[in-house]
């Protein structure tokens, strides 16, 4: 025999009602999207599985009811955690599109400046420009030609001093003297 329990007994689409309620919250905006739907499924979940639990016990209606409440809240958390990355990458996003935004701003309006110095130039001064440009380049082609012909200079020094020292070794040994 069944003893009533003070307790009150809400059927499964009750329980699925009040969970979907509770879990619906207040943004309209899509920022808790999947913590609606982990929510809704969590408790929808839960209710099947509190059925046949509360259904082993006798109570069928509170066991649904537990079980909704307990999946809506894991489900809830769960789909709260992957807004919060969705979230997290929008505005990762957002940030690049920014950065991106204001290099090219910053790049066109280098090239701007560079557009009004060019036409503020005189040929004069375009004309001395490279000439100076001309001038450093062949001082850098004659330094480097000046360090080419030292150390072509320098190995042949000691190639001279290794063929002598070794011209005089032979001699030695042919003398007959040890050194």
């Amino acid at each position: 025999m069944k003893t009533s329990r003070p307790f009150v007994v809400l059927s499964t689409g009750t329980a699925l009602l009040l969970s979907s309620l509770f879990s619906s919250g207040c943004a309209s905006d899509g920022s808790n999207q999947n913590a609606q739907t982990g929510a809704t499924a969590g408790a929808v979940a839960g209710a099947i599985l509190g059925t046949i639990i509360g259904h082993q016990s006798g109570e069928d209606g509170a066991g649904a009811a537990i079980g909704a409440a307990a999946g809506a809240i894991i489900g809830g958390t769960a789909g709260s955690q992957k807004d919060r990355r969705v979230q997290e990458i929008q505005y990762e996003r957002r940030v690049a599109e920014e950065t991106a935004a204001r290099e090219r701003a910053e790049a066109d309006a280098q090239r701007q400046r560079m557009i009004a110095q060019g036409k503020t130039v005189e040929d004069q001064e375009l004309l001395e420009a490279r000439q100076r440009a001309e001038a450093a380049e062949a001082e850098v082609a004659r330094l480097k030609a000046e360090e080419e012909a030292a150390l072509r200079k320098a190995k042949q020094l000691q190639e001279y001093k290794d063929r002598e020292a070794a011209a005089k070794a032979e001699a030695d040994h042919m003398k007959g003297v040890t050194p």
